[in-house]
C-alpha cells in the first residue's frame, strides 16, 4: 500500500525525514522516511491493522541474509513458534548516516560476534533490524552494548541506536510483546541515549498520555518553553542521573557553564534541577 492510498483513508497522515517522536502520533518507518498517524483518529483495531500492514510494507527481503524461524514468526506472522523452550530477548537496531559503501552483511556479522547464543540476526529493511538472543546465564549490559555500537559506528562511519528488550519465555505472546517494543523504540528513537531499554523510558512513555490531559502540566510546559535551551539541559541531567559533570560532557560545555545555567534557571523558575523531585517534574514537562 503506497502513501497516497493511506492518505486517502487517513487524510491527516504525513511523512517526515526523521521519526519526529510525538506521542500523539503512531509512527512507522516507511521506505526511506517515517509515516505518522494521529492516534486520536485511530481505533484500537485500526492501530493493530496499521502495525500489520506497515510492518509488512517495510519488509525488504535481503537474499544475502538467510531466512530464519524468528523472521518468519515476528515479521511474516507465521504462527509456528521459532523455539520449543527458553527465554529470549530482542535487540533492535536502527542505522543512520550510512553511505553507498555501507556493507550490511559485514556490519551484521561484526555486531553478532559480540554476543553469545545469538539465535538470529537480520535486517528488516534498509536501516532497521533485529538480533534475537537466547538467555544462558550472562548477557552484555547496556553500557557494554553502547561501547560496541560506538566502536562499530567509528569503523563503519555510521550512527546507530539500539533498544534492548527484556527476556521473555517463548510463547505466542512474544509477537505482541515485540510489536509493543518496536513501537516504543520508534517513538523514543530521538529522545533517548544511544542504547536504551524499558526502564529508561517507561515513565515518560507510559505517562505521556495522562500528562497531556493535565491543565497544570500544560501550563507549566508553556512557561518552561520560555526558557531557551532548557529542554536540552533537563534531558542531559536526567539521562546522566543528576551528575553535573557527566551532563556537562554530554552537552559539550564546561561544568561551570552548566552550573551557571542551572543557577539562572532556578532564579527564574524556582525549580532546582539538583533536586531529584524538581528534576523529575521538569523531565515530565519535556515529554
Amino acid at each position: 500500500m503506497n502513501f497516497n492510498q493511506l492518505k486517502s483513508i487517513y487524510p491527516s497522515a504525513f511523512l517526515t525525514d526523521d521519526s519526529n517522536n510525538d506521542q500523539n502520533y503512531l509512527t512507522f518507518p516507511y521506505q526511506n522516511q517515517w509515516i505518522h498517524f494521529d492516534k486520536k483518529q485511530l481505533t484500537s483495531s485500526e492501530s493493530k491493522l496499521l502495525h500489520l500492514i506497515l510492518n509488512k510494507e517495510t519488509d525488504i527481503k535481503n537474499p544475502e541474509n538467510p531466512q530464519s524461524k524468528w523472521y518468519d514468526f515476528l515479521i511474516e506472522n507465521n504462527s509456528i513458534l521459532p523455539a520449543e523452550s527458553g527465554n529470549y530477548r530482542i535487540i533492535q537496531f536502527n542505522i543512520k548516516k550510512k553511505d553507498t559503501n555501507f556493507n550490511k552483511k559485514l556490519w551484521l556479522n561484526a555486531f553478532k560476534s559480540f554476543f553469545e547464543n545469538v539465535e538470529a540476526a537480520f535486517f528488516i529493511n534498509d536501516h532497521y533490524g533485529l538480533l534475537i538472543q537466547h538467555y544462558s546465564g550472562y548477557s552484555l549490559n547496556q553500557d557494554e552494548t553502547i561501547g560496541i555500537l560506538q566502536t562499530l559506528d567509528d569503523d563503519f562511519s555510521i550512527k546507530t541506536k539500539g533498544y534492548i528488550g527484556q527476556y521473555w519465555s517463548i510463547s505466542l505472546e512474544i509477537k505482541d510483546i515485540f510489536n509493543e517494543e518496536q513501537t516504543i523504540f520508534f517513538n523514543q528513537l530521538d529522545k533517548s541515549k544511544q542504547v536504551f531499554s524499558l526502564p529508561d523510558i517507561a515513565l515518560s512513555y507510559y505517562a505521556s498520555e495522562a500528562l497531556f490531559k493535565s491543565p497544570i502540566i500544560q501550563q507549566l510546559k508553556e512557561e518552561l518553553i520560555s526558557h531557551s535551551e532548557i529542554k536540552e539541559l533537563i534531558t542531559a541531567i536526567w539521562l546522566n542521573q543528576g551528575n553535573i559533570s557527566l551532563a556537562a560532557k554530554y552537552l559539550y560545555i564546561h561544568r561551570n557553564t552548566l552550573q551557571y545555567r542551572l543557577d539562572r534557571f532556578y532564579e527564574e523558575s524556582g525549580l532546582s534541577l539538583k533536586n531529584r523531585d524538581d528534576l523529575l517534574l521538569c523531565y515530565l514537562l519535556t515529554i
